[in-house]
């Protein structure tokens, strides 16, 4: 059936990675019918009728970030749901990633998904029963497998590289969980859950949920990121899953993480976000702002001690707010920091050895991180020592205003200095190997043999030149410019027959129309003389004269000037050219990859999506 061969091809894969696009219903139909051709070689005739999270009220109301699209395809007599999970993107989705799987603070975007699904099914009207399939890529997998198992909201699930099932989150969303886990581990307080050894409530939740009969789906590349630190962070894995080196150049980044402490890598991690969703923001000030929690144009105009005293004197509210948001927010961020330098040559050592970054940037990061920590700890004492706030009156007391204005230089230049330094070091584009572990792209690479590739978003076919080197042909832009080519000769062709008919319609006609007019009115003033004489009042002015007969001198010259032949034709050559340039760019691929039986027929099944 046409439907299997959504999830049993690369379809689905390539069909999670669009959902990123955010397309409209009908370049999302285009796009899913395209993709089918370059996976199967076959047209999909079905229908696909298509709804987005954006139009569901009740999913937006819950504020969660979630973004998906429901597919409701059928063919053939078969009908199937497919719900596509988006993927961690924006500060929303990473804010759910802390507070979700990895704190179990929100479930916001798994009841989303829920929401979601049922309102799909109201929408496009579809009983219970029908299948209900989901696609998800990290953080849509995850929403996926909550809502599966505990909800059985989907009756299949396909994830790529997905976040798995974090049992915190799942304790706080589903309730008959909560109770078993309580009576299980004695549990009391349910703030006393997070002292269950991770490993413990691990296994409890993988037996508790065994007979959910949701079918799960897998594919996992042994170098993803999410996977490194599943086992760590006691998450959960479930399913048939099938593990896949797509970065055979390293060993994969969970050796590495096997030989660094938890505690290190819960550090490292809250780091990474909180400088992921700020830089996102607004680049290295924002990123400084938001983890001190204090506003860096605050402390432009410091420039010495008095400075210090006429903000305190004259500002004292912003002085205040900046002093007790560094009083809060430091401590915690050194604590980090700290926890991060006392481990660096362990950390930065091991993303060397395993071909990560290169040396000057390991030395350069450890380094840094260490100015950070020394930067971090000399302000916050400076603070502590120099301003005290009395929590009882809400009052905040100054004593030294030059270590302050040496602690705030500190926080403007040298904190924004390491990070800058950080960056300018190139270590996040060496890192972006690690990131590219956990995409599709490079999942589907490790799967797809033989001369077949992808980049982004396309398929790409690879041959080999007369001269030994490698030919590339972006199969998927190919196929596109054929189709949008001959759709865009088409609609000439059809302005140019239109064009024809208004000529011979608007002007031939109408100059025929117009002569019959002219020579009707000759034959009635030739065939009644008289009645015409007396029309025109002759009679009465010459009443002597009889009016025997009328000859009209007529000469109607044909048409001229109106025949637009050689335009017509000069149009109809050039959308001639237009179509045989494609065909000729079609032979020229189909020649380079004669080997490839589907691919002429792949060019003739385009023009019908």
């Amino acid at each position: 059936m046409s439907l299997d061969k959504i999830t049993s091809s690369n379809v689905w894969m390539r069909l999670t990675n669009t959902e990123y696009d955010n397309l409209k219903p009908d370049e999302l139909e285009v796009k899913f019918k395209s993709i089918y051709l370059e996976e199967t070689g076959e047209l999909f005739e079905g229908e696909v009728k298509i709804y987005h999270s954006s139009d569901s009220k009740n999913t937006a109301n819950l504020e969660s970030g979630y973004d998906g699209t429901s597919l409701l395809i059928s063919e053939g007599g078969e009908e199937k749901l497919y719900v596509i999970n988006q993927g961690s993107v924006d500060g929303a989705d990473w804010r759910e990633n802390i507070k979700g799987p990895f704190a179990g603070k929100s479930t916001k975007q798994a009841e989303a998904t829920k929401v979601f699904v049922d309102d799909s099914k109201n929408h496009f009207g579809i009983e219970d029963d029908t299948e209900v399939v989901s696609f998800g890529h990290s953080l849509g997998n995850h929403n996926s497998t909550i809502t599966g198992i505990v909800d059985d909201t989907f009756d299949e699930i396909y994830g790529v590289n997905g976040l798995q099932l974090p049992p915190l989150e799942v304790y706080d969303y589903d309730p008959t969980f909560f109770e078993a886990v309580n009576q299980h581990f004695g549990i009391k307080n349910p703030d006393d859950v997070t002292k269950i050894p991770s490993n413990k409530l691990a296994e409890f939740t993988k037996d508790y949920y065994k007979d959910s009969p949701v079918k799960i789906h897998q594919k996992i590349s042994t170098d993803d990121p999410l996977f490194a630190v599943t086992e760590k962070a006691g998450l959960v894995t479930f399913g048939d899953v099938e593990m896949i080196d797509t970065n055979p150049e390293v060993d994969g980044i969970k050796n590495l993480v096997d030989d660094i402490p938890d505690d290190v890598i819960a550090s490292f991690r809250d780091l990474a976000i909180d400088y992921s969703v700020a830089d996102n923001n607004g680049g290295v000030n924002e990123v400084a702002s938001q983890l001190l929690g204090v506003k860096l144009e605050y402390l432009e105009g410091i420039k010495g001690g008095m400075d210090v005293l006429q903000w305190y004197a004259f500002d004292h509210d912003e002085f205040d707010e900046t002093i007790k948001s560094l009083k809060d927010n430091l401590p915690p961020l050194l604590e980090k920091v700290s926890v991060i330098t006392q481990n660096a040559d362990t950390i930065f050592g091991r993303l060397y050895e395993e071909g990560y970054i290169t040396e000057d940037q390991k030395n350069i990061m450890i380094k840094e991180v260490a100015n950070l920590e020394k930067d971090l700890s000399e302000a916050y004492a400076a603070i502590y020592e120099n301003a005290d706030i009395n929590e009882n009156l809400n009052e905040l007391s100054l004593y030294g205003d030059y270590r302050l204005y040496k602690a705030f230089q500190k926080l403007k230049g040298s904190f924004t200095g390491s990070i800058e330094n950080i960056l300018n070091s190139g270590i996040l584009e060496s890192l972006e190997s690690i990131k590219g572990s956990h995409s599709i792209e490079e999942m589907l690479n490790a799967l797809t043999g033989g001369n077949k590739s992808y980049s982004g978003k396309d398929l790409i076919y690879t041959t080999t030149g007369a001269g030994g080197e490698p030919i590339e042909v972006n199969m998927s832009a190919a196929l596109r410019l054929y189709r949008e080519g001959a759709l865009i000769f088409e609609d000439k062709m059809s302005a140019i027959a239109k064009l024809e008919k208004a000529v011979h319609e608007e002007i031939q006609l109408a100059f025929k129309e117009e002569r019959k007019k002219v020579f009707d009115e000759i034959y009635h003033i030739e065939s009644n003389p008289k009645g015409y004489a007396y029309s025109r009042g002759w009679m009465h002015r010459y009443p002597l004269y009889e009016v025997e007969s009328l000859n009209v001198m007529d000469n109607v010259y044909p048409l001229e000037r109106a025949d637009l032949d050689e335009q017509v034709y000069e149009m109809k050559s050039s959308v001639d050219s237009g179509y045989k340039l494609i065909e000729d760019y079609r032979k020229a691929v189909e020649d380079l990859f004669a080997e490839e039986e589907k691919l002429s027929q792949m060019f003739d099944l385009v023009r019908g999506i």
